[in-house]
């Protein structure tokens, strides 16, 4: 794959208003606060990760308002001419969320109020001007996907830059739904790879990043190569022996023209679900055996973004090592992976960033961090 450059980024998410100040959390080891839903099935709370905690502007935007925020924070300060860039939105949470809050205040819901998150995509692509706009719904690997297909894209001369969006909205439908399938944790203790784990926390975040072969004034990173692909062994999730994920790094590391013993780093997906958790430590296990490089999960702090974690975890990741380090495991003793204490921090060493999805679609990115004030 030819390599592209993230050129900007922004990220607005329970741990942070901005990304700089995401990963200032991130570093410090302060986690979100949680709010709380009630699951319906048991009339029991649950942890969830909002965005406006933190966000006094957030609480009075509508969907359209946010994101057009954060695109003027992704594309920078100055007038835009966006005819050579395509836009990519990807979430999973559509236009659930909306349709909620309409059938809260009718209590009914009609036909024509149903509408796809390609209206969505082209209502902006309309008012901002961009060449054409596309939508990714890959379940978890959604915002990955829409990095490795803008990178295509680019590559292929069919666009001069990319735009990806990604977000993930407080949405009852998903609370209720992962809650009936007892995948969020009780206890709101978020610990992927633990072995009393007890599920995820899901979490709200928007995302963006502009795609280009040009690296920009100050780039953040480089998208160096990636894969993704659906394991069809299950309607619902991946294979546990780890074969699937396996392949897919290896894959990716192949399009990225590099070798497993080169990468520093691997940002696990880790969900702390049961089966997620175990599928992921055995194709690590298959790909490294028992040398594994270091190894970090970043959902504890910005909870399970669904749609939008291939781009919020990737930017977090990506400006934490710029910044400085990566803050160590409270549990390296007890966890299923070899995770360390130390913190890491090596801005230059080669990444490996894993999205597995719920119906087995599973993408990994391999990057390489820029330093703060790096000259193209």
């Amino acid at each position: 794959m030819t390599p592209v450059y993230l050129q900007r980024g922004a990220l607005h998410s329970a741990l942070g208003t901005d990304l700089t100040s995401a990963a200032l959390a991130l570093q410090r080891g302060e986690r979100p606060q949680a709010g709380q839903f009630l699951l319906h099935e048991s009339l029991q709370p649950r942890p969830y990760f909002s965005a406006t905690v933190n966000s006094s502007a957030a609480s009075v935007e509508c969907l359209d308002q946010r994101l057009d925020r954060l695109l003027r924070e992704t594309l920078g300060d100055g007038p835009q001419i966006l005819d050579d860039c395509l836009l990519i939105i990807a979430s999973t949470g559509l236009n659930v969320s909306a349709l909620e809050v309409r059938v809260s205040a009718e209590q009914s819901l009609r036909n024509e109020d149903s509408s796809a998150l390609d209206l969505l995509a082209s209502q902006m692509c309309q008012r901002w001007g961009f060449a054409q706009a596309f939508t990714l719904n890959t379940a978890c690997t959604s915002a990955a996907n829409g990095l490795l297909y803008g990178a295509r894209l680019i590559t292929a001369g069919q666009f001069i830059r990319v735009v990806v969006l990604a977000f993930e909205t407080p949405s009852g439908l998903a609370m209720q739904g992962f809650g009936v399938l007892d995948l969020i944790s009780p206890s709101g203790r978020y610990r992927p790879f633990h072995p009393e784990r007890d599920g995820l926390i899901l979490g709200e975040a928007y995302a963006g990043t502009l795609l280009s072969q040009e690296p920009g004034a100050a780039p953040l990173a480089r998208l160096l190569g990636g894969f993704s692909a659906c394991d069809t062994s299950s309607l619902t999730s991946t294979c546990e022996d780890g074969s699937h994920i396996d392949g897919v790094m290896q894959r990716a590391l192949h399009s990225a023209g590099c070798a497993a013993r080169e990468i520093r780093l691997v940002k696990l997906h880790g969900t702390a679900t049961n089966a997620n958790d175990i599928a992921e430590s055995n194709g690590m296990r298959r790909l490294y055996g028992n040398a594994l490089p270091a190894l970090c999960v970043l959902k504890p702090w910005l909870g399970h973004t669904l749609g939008a974690c291939g781009l919020s975890e990737t930017l977090l990741l990506i400006q934490a090592l710029r910044q400085g380090q990566l803050p160590g495991s409270d549990y390296p003793a007890e966890a299923l992976l070899p995770f360390s204490a130390d913190p890491f921090g090596a801005v230059d060493d080669l990444l490996l960033a894993n999205f597995f999805g719920f119906g087995g679609n599973n993408a990994s990115l391999v990057l390489r961090a820029c330093r703060q004030g790096e000259q193209p």
